[in-house]
């Protein structure tokens, strides 16, 4: 299964598959790679968060 890019922390991408499996690899040094890896992950996190708001699953967030 292909691996996409969760998060970056520390010099490390962590990476996550359909099925939940996980994977880090170390950030690349090319920038184009590197601006596409951030992209693919603020436009996952902007996703999620609209999928929250419609859901409404905001607000649980908040209170916990």
């Amino acid at each position: 299964m292909p691996l996409f890019p969760r998060s970056i922390e520390g010099g490390t991408v962590h990476l996550e598959c359909p099925d939940r499996h996980h994977a880090t690899a170390p950030i690349p040094r090319d920038d184009s790679v590197r601006r596409a890896v951030e992209s693919w992950i603020a436009r996952r996190g902007a996703q999620l968060h609209a999928q929250h708001e419609r859901w409404g699953t905001d607000d649980l967030e908040e209170e916990r």
